[in-house]
């Protein structure tokens, strides 16, 4: 198109004729424009001339006619432009051009088109005739588009000419923020587009991570540090107890359960604290003893050397002792229960066949009567004849004295007291009298009528019964002293016989003769007469032998247990 020059800057020039040309973008003609100017009238005439481009036939070019046109302005009319007259003249020039030229110029010999010449030639989609790129059109003459690789004033923020949404400028020419909804590689670990920030992914657009001081799904806390004794774990969980993780200022241990020094709520061991801690040994706590418990936390059994009176425990040696029996109860003879380290044997809760009532076995000669065991006695020894056989059975025990006396025997209280006094000495137990009769009584009188056997110092059955004593004649001789020896005497015979005994009784216990018993057994005068028995006669005569002696005469007597 032409440019045209004001005429205001032509003032002072006279009859000046400028040339200037202008470019345009056409391929088929070239235009031309010149200005006259006359300074005396003020006319400025404006010439255009074209030129039509030359047809070129077998590599020459025929060049004819020109067209001109003239406009008249009027310098007295601001930016009017006149037509006063228009000519064409149409030149033919003669001139031959090299249809191989590349010089830049179109074969026909016209300049090629230029972009943001302000004029739209074919190719291009706009041209606003000017050298900003950053409107809507482009310096190449393009129109502006997002992905063109040129960002649009005021419509793009960024072009990077790529549809990746993942670098700094998204597809869309906008810059790549968070909460765009598009992860800008690199610089975002995710962006889902919303300010939900504990969805799985942050307002930062970070992922989310534990420690990064907001709580995401599958989170139970997060206080952005890895610190293990706080409220919230570096795994981030809630601190608790069993976690095996020492909260501070919370907990006093914790071993993530039971163990030897630490409880599974997280307080020490100890016994009495009413949890049972099985790693700590414990098979019970009931904060102190129990029936079912013990103090030191263990199951309460006797014998453990635990005294738990709640259990019924009276004593607890740990088993048996002098004073506690292995059923912790005190150790008593009789309880039923044998305690050796008490000194028992036996025990059966009392008497029976094999125990005695004082916890020794039962045995004939203990000194322990046990009717259980068939005692019918126990003088606390295996002697015979001492009232009590060895088979604790008992009798009536009969012996002549080791001694020999006179017929001054005090009577028969005083015959009666020197049997006494031997059967002691012989330690005989149980009383004694002498087989002895006057005006003043008799056996049959005086004598307890034994239903037991009478036995001589040996255990040899003298007779079985009082009856049988007094049927006049012994199953034995009572010839054995308390002492078991002889009868004493002296040395006076009667009709060649020493063995005598001072009676004056019938062999049914009876008084023998009144003139026989030394004035009532006071005296020892020789001329009085008196008689007795054999001792080693088992027949009558064991008590009445007829041979009658004087009162002076030394003779054993008969003593006989009641």
């Amino acid at each position: 198109m032409p440019y045209y020059v004001p005429w205001q800057s032509l003032r002072g020039v006279s009859a000046l004729l400028l040339l200037i040309p202008i470019v345009a973008c056409k391929s088929d003609d070239l235009t031309l424009a010149t200005t006259t100017s006359d300074t005396e009238t003020g006319t400025v005439t404006s010439a255009v001339s074209s030129t039509t481009a030359p047809t070129t036939t077998g590599g020459m070019t025929d060049t004819d006619g020109t067209t001109e046109e003239t406009t008249a302005v009027d310098p007295t009319t601001s930016g009017t432009l006149s037509t006063t007259d228009v000519s064409t003249t149409s030149t033919t020039d003669d001139s031959t051009t090299d249809a191989s030229t590349t010089d830049g110029s179109s074969s026909t010999g016209d300049p090629p088109p230029v972009c943001t010449d302000g004029m739209l030639d074919p190719g291009e989609a706009c041209d606003d005739g000017n050298q900003v790129d950053g409107d809507e059109c482009t310096n190449a003459c393009t129109e502006a588009l997002c992905g063109d690789g040129v960002v649009q004033d005021g419509v793009e923020a960024c072009d990077d000419g790529n549809a990746n949404d993942a670098d700094a400028c998204l597809a869309t020419c906008v810059l790549a923020i968070c909460g765009d909804g598009v992860v800008h590689a690199g610089v975002e670990g995710c962006d889902d587009a919303n300010q939900v920030d504990d969805d799985g992914c942050s307002n930062a657009c970070v992922l989310p991570d534990c420690g990064d001081g907001v709580v995401q799904i599958g989170e139970e806390c997060d206080d952005a540090n890895d610190v293990d004794t706080d409220d919230c774990l570096g795994v981030c969980t809630i601190a608790v107890c069993g976690d095996g993780l020492l909260h501070d200022n919370v907990e006093t241990c914790d071993d993530a359960g039971d163990s030897v020094t630490c409880d599974d709520d997280c307080t020490p061991a100890i016994c009495g604290d009413a949890h049972v801690n099985a790693q700590a040994g414990e098979t019970c706590d009931e904060v102190g003893e129990t029936a079912t418990c013990d103090d030191d936390c263990s199951d309460p059994q006797c014998g453990d050397g635990l005294v738990n009176q709640a259990f019924g425990e009276v004593c607890d040696d740990a088993g048996e002792s002098m004073a506690c029996d292995d059923d912790c109860s005190a150790a008593m003879c009789g309880d039923g229960n044998a305690n050796a380290a008490a000194g028992e044997q036996c025990d059966t809760g009392g008497q029976s066949a094999t125990c005695d009532a004082d916890c020794t076995t039962a045995v004939c000669g203990d000194g322990q009567l046990n009717m259980s065991a068939g005692e019918v006695c126990d003088d606390s020894n295996m002697d015979e004849g001492d009232g009590c056989s060895s088979q604790c059975k008992p009798h009536k025990v009969a012996f002549a004295t080791s001694v020999a006396f006179n017929g001054a025997l005090g009577g028969l209280d005083g015959a009666d007291a020197k049997c006494q006094q031997l059967a002691v000495a012989a330690g005989l137990k149980g009383i004694f009298r002498a087989w002895i009769s006057d005006a003043t009584g008799s056996p049959s009188t005086r004598f307890t009528q034994s239903a037991i056997p009478y036995v001589r110092r040996d255990g040899k059955v003298v007779a079985n019964d009082w009856a049988d004593l007094t049927d006049g004649f012994l199953t034995n001789a009572i010839n054995l002293s308390e002492i078991k020896t002889l009868p004493g005497s002296d040395l006076n015979k009667c009709g060649n016989l020493q063995s005598l005994v001072l009676t004056d009784t019938a062999t049914d216990g009876t008084l023998f003769n009144v003139m026989g018993t030394c004035a009532n057994w006071t005296s020892a005068a020789a001329n009085l007469p008196t008689g007795g028995g054999h001792y080693p006669s088992v027949g009558s005569t064991w008590s009445a032998y007829f041979c009658f002696y004087t009162c002076n005469w030394k003779k054993a007597l008969y003593c006989f247990q009641q």
